[in-house]
């Protein structure tokens, strides 16, 4: 179990943490989809309950509004316009300044659309056949506004990319190729193709939540990020990253750190994680194909409760490990890899952490190379068909835990070996100390 201990350079193991996961209710058109995170204090017991609800920034009123306000800009190198007061050209950098829905065309080959408006302004991008490439800083940067929407029209197909190596200036925004400091939403029916050639692809330090859109995105780094949290309604993804694919990192906020996917189609080539999430991963629906991960899913709580979920990973396939704490990030800040690694080795126990790992519905299939579910806490299999093809070696196995096994109502295949009681989970499978 050493092993599945949070892998990145702020999770040295040195003590419990105690979390506080908020559940999120999202209204997305004239339909309104609640998923629960549940969450758990890192106790010798693990206490499940939901412990706040909070919306999303999105609703059905961002995909609205009246066509005759829509003001226009055109990108272009040989110097870019626009119909609106509210928009200045200073060379090859395009900067909005007010509330409004401004409609995107052209291209830049070496410039920036940047957002500059007051914190209570709603800024919505409608994207139309543009393309921006910035050399040398973030192509798209939301420095300020309350929150801001990149609409994609329908039939169009839209690019941007940064470039390989710049700083953000006094960190106003995260290095990506889409940077915002402010709530993002992308939706519409045309095509988005990304490129992070410096770091993440798609990142916020607010929350970011995708409606529609057909997404292709190419990351050095995290290929999508929001700090606070991911929603993916809908829309066709498609990404590549050198580190994690989508990612939330906010371990201090007790209603923060959450991906969620409640519908829609992702395929995912990862050098990291496939998802990661500080506090919790709730999947409900949707089609998620992981082809390659070090680990699938990581997150202190992970709930799996409808979809189709395919996972390819060279470590474990789903890992549920307590979040960083303050400490621990501390403690990274100022160690190097290699130490690191050896904390972590050294610190970790077969202790049960809190964690929880829950596969209530939908269709799981796992391909992993060591423990195919994976619970520094516990793990519950109470619905829906789980596949596990994973390593059966003592050490590690197709379902493995530091807490209780709960399997009950479900189809689960280990190794190609069906399941019928959490006994065998917990002796035969080299899993926990035992089912219940």
């Amino acid at each position: 179990m050493i092993r599945s201990i949070r892998r990145t350079t702020a999770a040295l193991t040195v003590g419990a943490a105690t979390l506080a996961l908020a559940a999120c209710g999202i209204t997305a058109g004239a339909t309104t989809t609640d998923t629960t995170l549940s969450g758990t204090t890192t106790t010798t017991s693990v206490v499940s309950s939901q412990l706040a609800s909070t919306d999303t920034h999105f609703s059905q009123d961002d995909l609205t509004w009246d066509a005759s306000s829509e003001q226009t800009i055109t990108l272009a190198d040989s110097g870019s316009t626009s119909s609106s007061g509210s928009v200045s050209v200073d060379g090859s950098t395009v900067t909005i300044t007010e509330a409004g829905v401004y409609r995107v065309s052209g291209s830049l080959s070496d410039g920036q659309l940047v957002v500059a408006a007051a914190d209570d302004a709603d800024v919505t991008l409608i994207l139309d056949n543009a393309s921006i490439t910035n050399a040398d800083g973030t192509a798209i940067a939301v420095n300020s506004a309350d929150e801001a929407m990149i609409y994609l029209a329908d039939g169009t197909t839209n690019s941007v990319a940064d470039g390989s190596s710049y700083e953000v200036a006094d960190d106003a925004t995260p290095v990506a190729a889409i940077a915002s400091a402010s709530d993002l939403t992308i939706a519409g029916a045309g095509a988005l193709n990304v490129t992070g050639n410096a770091n993440d692809g798609i990142s916020t330090k607010d929350g970011l939540v995708i409606a529609s859109g057909t997404i292709t995105v190419h990351a050095a780094d995290d290929a999508i990020r929001g700090k606070d949290y991911v929603s993916v309604l809908d829309g066709t993804l498609d990404i590549t990253s050198g580190g994690d694919a989508l990612k939330s990192d906010n371990y201090e906020d007790e209603d923060a750190g959450w991906v969620s996917i409640t519908g829609g189609s992702l395929t995912i080539d990862s050098g990291d994680d496939g998802i990661d999430a500080e506090q919790a991963i709730g999947i409900s629906g949707g089609t998620l194909d992981i082809a390659q991960a070090v680990e699938g899913l990581e997150a202190q709580d992970i709930t799996v409760s409808g979809g189709t979920v395919s996972i390819t990973a060279s470590d474990d396939g789903i890992n549920a490990t307590a979040k960083t704490t303050a400490e621990e990030a501390a403690a990274a800040e100022s160690t190097s890899s290699d130490d690191t690694e050896n904390s972590r080795q050294a610190m970790g126990s077969e202790s049960d952490d809190g964690s929880t790992l829950t596969i209530s519905g939908g269709t799981v299939t796992i391909d992993a190379a060591f423990d195919g579910l994976d619970s520094n806490g516990t793990i519950a299999i109470t619905g829906g068909d789980t596949t596990i093809t994973s390593a059966d070696n003592g050490g590690d196995a197709p379902v493995d835990a530091n807490g209780d096994i709960t399997f009950e109502n479900a189809t689960l295949t280990a190794n190609g070996t069906a399941i019928t009681s959490a006994d065998e989970l917990g002796t035969q499978m080299g899993g926990g100390p035992g089912g219940t």
